[in-house]
Formats: C-alpha cells, structure tokens, sequence
C-alpha cells in the first residue's frame, strides 16, 4: 500500500518528522555530494547523502524506522 500523498515521513518511535530533525550532528563532503548525521528527537540517528543538483536529501540509513503519517497527527517538529 502506498503512502498518502499528504502524508509525511515520521520516526516509528517518537512521531518526530523525518525530514526536520532535532539536530545535525555533523557532514561530510565525499565523491557524491555531502553526507549528513542528524539525530531524532528520540535519538535514532539517520544518515542522509544530499547530492549536487538534485531535488533534495536521499535517506541512507534509519529508513527501517520510518512510518508515514497524516500530517495533523505527528509532531510539529522544531
């Protein structure tokens, strides 16, 4: 079944938007644009490669732990 366009990706442990975490840990520049550690309001980290040119971030790491979400329902995030 595929997400509801009006839906937003959210963390499956606290409800914190994906997309607008609590904090940036770090980045990185490597050969395919920049990687960037942030951390969710729980403190799942996720990692995200955002490449040059494109239309934005790609989710690398922590994916497992993201549910979708009707936008009323998650948290207001920050």
């Amino acid at each position: 079944m595929e997400a509801d366009p009006r839906d937003i990706a959210v963390c499956a442990d606290c409800g914190w938007p994906v997309e607008a975490p609590l904090q940036e840990a770090s980045r990185h520049a490597v050969a395919e644009g920049t990687v960037v550690y942030t951390r969710c309001a729980c403190g799942r980290v996720r990692v995200w490669l955002e490449a040059p040119g494109e239309g934005g971030a790609r989710l690398v790491v922590g994916a497992s732990s993201v549910m979708y979400a009707p936008k009323v329902e998650c948290h207001a995030g920050p």
